[in-house]
């Protein structure tokens, strides 16, 4: 049955003829109100952009001001460095003083010691005038020696 109704009907033909383009066009209040969704995305997305490029460019300028300001490859000049008071040592209670963080020594009663300006830590002389060759921030809390520096130390966790 189903074979019959199949033949008779013949074979399916498109007859572009009769499809209708009116169904597609966009006149008036819609090709306005389309026109103002698409700048509205478009304004949107660029705004969006606009922002993640601040963003990224604020926190790399901000990156690169911490690194260069915290992390200075520049030791002191020799000058600065004899400057620096050395004092002889007194005994504390505390085992973490009683030892040169550099080269992990003790340090006896009245061992001569450099005692950093900024932070008041205490090293062997010729240990800290090593480090300050080639850097100008203590070794310990990385608080800055340059004269004048506005730097804070960073906080050890």
């Amino acid at each position: 049955m189903y074979m019959a109704a199949q033949e008779t009907a013949g074979p399916f033909h498109w007859h572009y003829d009769d499809l209708d383009d009116k169904n597609f066009a966009v006149h008036g209040r819609n090709l306005a109100l389309l026109l103002t969704t698409f700048f509205a995305l478009l304004s949107f997305t660029t705004l969006c952009l606009l922002f993640r490029w601040a963003c990224n460019r604020r926190h790399r300028t901000a990156a690169s001001l911490s690194d260069s300001a915290m992390h200075q490859r520049v030791g002191l000049d020799p000058e600065a460095i004899k400057k620096i008071p050395v004092k002889p040592h007194r005994a504390t209670a505390t085992e973490e003083e009683a030892q040169c963080p550099i080269c992990l020594s003790g340090l006896d009663e009245g061992e001569k010691v450099k005692v950093l300006p900024s932070c008041g830590h205490c090293f062997h002389p010729e240990c800290v005038d090593a480090w300050l060759r080639t850097q100008s921030i203590c070794p310990l809390c990385r608080a800055s020696l340059v004269a004048g520096s506005a730097v804070v130390p960073e906080t050890v966790v």
